[in-house]
């Protein structure tokens, strides 16, 4: 490659990153409302679908454990009933103690329930306490267990997995958010299984991986064509793709 190809290569990439970044930013700023709604429609159906296993028992009580620690959570932090956004308490300190209290349920909950919807969803509130505690590595390893023992079907084994992808792309960690997405992607049952194949493309652009991330691309073109990529990730998409030719 001459020097001139090297250095469009280069501009390209720096281009990409850029839509990349903030892509980035939109998604962590508007995911909470749509990944609240994706875990609401996951709980009934992961539960809908344990209900008519052997482990019915063990699914209904989990949930209604998991439904009560949120409700107390909410309660403690000033949420009026009914709510479901977590409001932010004046008194910082006050927030961090309650936070601390109910990352101890959310963890019992988690590991009395291993292995049911509910105590994968109990993991996924856990993890978010921690981040907003600024424990990030405990976060993702408590996603990362809560991945290997999240149920097969369901759907929430996917929510898990990008839950994860997401504490990645907050560090850093490019490849290994991509990893998470990718493997989302590849679940039957995950409704946002398409979506995941973007997201993993952003992440490998970002992790400098141009090639992995034509290929997701391609992949996505050929399984969900008509899906509503936002202006940026188009772009990507093309350049990609004209850079291949």
């Amino acid at each position: 490659m001459s020097r001139r190809d090297q250095g469009a290569a280069a501009e390209m990439l720096g281009e990409l990153e850029s839509a990349a970044d903030r892509l980035g930013d939109w998604l962590q700023k508007n995911i909470v409302p749509v990944a609240g709604a994706i875990v609401a429609l996951l709980v009934v159906a992961g539960v809908g679908a344990w209900l008519i296993s052997s482990r019915k028992g063990e699914e209904q009580e989990a949930a209604s454990v998991l439904a009560q620690t949120r409700a107390d959570y909410l309660s403690a932090m000033g949420a009026q009933p009914g709510a479901l956004e977590v409001p932010e308490l004046a008194n910082p300190a006050a927030a961090e103690q309650i936070r601390a209290e109910y990352e101890t349920r959310y963890a019992e909950v988690e590991s009395k329930h291993a292995g049911t919807v509910a105590g994968a969803l109990a993991a996924i509130e856990r993890a978010g306490l921690l981040t907003a505690g600024g424990k990030s590595d405990e976060a993702i390893a408590v996603l990362d267990h809560a991945l290997a023992e999240a149920p097969a079907r369901g759907g929430v084994r996917g929510i898990v997995a990008q839950r994860l992808a997401q504490r990645f792309e907050a560090a850093g960690r490019w490849a290994e958010a991509a990893d998470r997405h990718e493997a989302a992607s590849k679940l039957d049952d995950y409704p946002l299984r398409h979506w995941a194949i973007a997201d993993a493309a952003r992440c490998r652009v970002l992790a400098g991986d141009v090639a992995a991330a034509r290929a997701l691309y391609e992949r996505l073109e050929r399984e969900a064509p008509e899906l509503p990529l936002s202006e940026d990730q188009r772009f990507q998409s093309l350049e990609l793709r004209a850079s291949a030719e």
